[in-house]
């Protein structure tokens, strides 16, 4: 898909896409299977069912906690990831989460 466009026109291929463009659920996808690889499934679930309800709007937040969050527990739940694995993700995200609040705050 991009490897045959110019760089200026990827942001037309990226709209043109057959794609979902709900930024908001796929944002909060993201965040979902990232805390699933780094915290225990409680904690995740808590966590994600506090931010959606805080931060998407209510129809986005009920597919994330009702469809998305069942799923993603089950497509997870036999994975595996070692303690310093969980731990370099969490140094990542937690740099990713204060880059983008320095980026805010200019």
């Amino acid at each position: 898909m991009f490897s045959e466009k110019p760089v200026p026109e990827w942001a037309e291929v990226l709209d043109k896409a057959d794609l979902p463009h709900v930024y908001y659920i796929t944002f909060a996808a993201l965040v979902a299977t990232i805390f699933s690889m780094i915290f225990p499934w409680l904690m995740t679930e808590i966590i994600i069912k506090f931010l959606a309800n805080k931060l998407i709007p209510a129809e986005d937040a009920a597919f994330v906690i009702n469809k998305y969050l069942p799923e993603l527990h089950t497509a997870t739940k036999d994975i595996t990831v070692s303690h310093d694995d969980k731990k370099s993700l969490f140094y990542r995200v937690l740099g990713t989460v204060i880059k983008i609040g320095w980026a805010f705050c200019w």
